[in-house]
């Protein structure tokens, strides 16, 4: 009885540490074909401006990456345009919208 619980103990511990392998591998390959498993962000941040799309798979907190619908579709076989998209600014057109914003108030500002 106590070798049967000993083998059945084991053969558990066998398994668990197998399935932790296989799990660290997993995580660990960052440079694995994403084409199987990617899970797309939803909504997707693309820009209402140039409507490049933010992608945010394995990005560093503090640096965006943008990048062309093209691009994201051949990086990770998803069409942007078939995903829930969230509209907003890249970096760039950020910076132009800023400035136009900024003429506008001086104008304004200059004629009251």
């Amino acid at each position: 009885m106590i070798l049967l619980h000993w083998q059945t103990t084991r053969d558990r511990l066998h398994r668990s540490r197998h399935e932790n392998m296989l799990t660290q591998t997993t995580r660990e390959t960052p440079s694995a074909p994403m084409r199987e498993t990617f899970l797309a962000p939803t909504p997707l941040p693309a820009c209402c401006a140039c409507g490049l799309v933010q992608d945010e798979t394995g990005a560093i907190p503090g640096v965006e990456r943008w990048m062309t619908q093209r691009t994201y579709r051949e990086t990770y076989g998803v069409n942007p345009a078939t995903l829930e998209l969230a509209y907003t600014y890249c970096p760039t057109c950020f910076t132009k919208v800023q400035e136009i914003v900024r003429q506008y108030f001086r104008k304004i500002g200059a004629s009251s």
